[in-house]
């Protein structure tokens, strides 16, 4: 965990986030599945009701985006298309579109945010990760996406940052990243 919930959620590999994922219990396991995949912070995918998620695009709108208040279109990446049909089977009752896509225990409330952080950690001390936090999946996506060369400009439209600048903050650069900037360089 980040020390005292201070300092940079830590940016998790591949296999470090298949591991974290298995760890879960079913419904933060989707959760977690869908940022991982979405680059959303933790509050838009709580806030997330059925009728935001399309055949192969998922809205992330106005009431769920943090600074700008705009919707922004994500899509949907296979595999987790084929989580949340799965899912969908479970959780949405007679099919309402207006239902939370993580439903909370009370009726009409949606999964709180601490009750996921709380299983989150429980996962990462099961798995012996430290300094993860309910942003980590956002900033490994990111930071995933620029190290696979995806253009920056591409990224920023998948995380809503308005300003690059904030943006880079999120992405962790390897010592490989800097020798390729370096060997590559004009």
């Amino acid at each position: 965990m980040k020390k005292d919930c201070f300092g940079r959620a830590r940016t998790l590999s591949t296999a470090e986030l298949d591991l974290l994922l298995l760890a879960l219990p079913d419904n933060h396991r989707v959760l977690a599945h869908l940022l991982r995949r979405t680059a959303a912070r933790v509050s838009e995918g709580l806030q997330l009701k059925w009728k935001y998620v399309l055949e192969n695009q998922m809205l992330l709108t106005a009431p769920t985006t943090k600074i700008a208040k705009k919707t922004r279109t994500v899509p949907i990446h296979p595999q987790l298309a084929a989580e949340l049909a799965t899912w969908k089977q479970v959780s949405k009752p007679n099919n309402d579109p207006d239902a939370w896509l993580f439903p909370g225990r009370n009726p009409g409330e949606h999964l709180t945010r601490l009750g996921f952080d709380h299983a989150l950690r429980k996962a990462a001390i099961e798995c012996g990760f430290e300094g993860i936090s309910t942003h980590s999946f956002r900033r490994s996506v990111l930071t995933a996406s620029s190290a696979n060369r995806v253009p920056i400009r591409a990224i920023q439209a998948i995380s809503g940052h308005v300003d690059l600048g904030i943006l880079a903050r999120y992405i962790d650069v390897s010592d490989q990243g800097k020798n390729h900037a370096v060997m590559n360089g004009a």
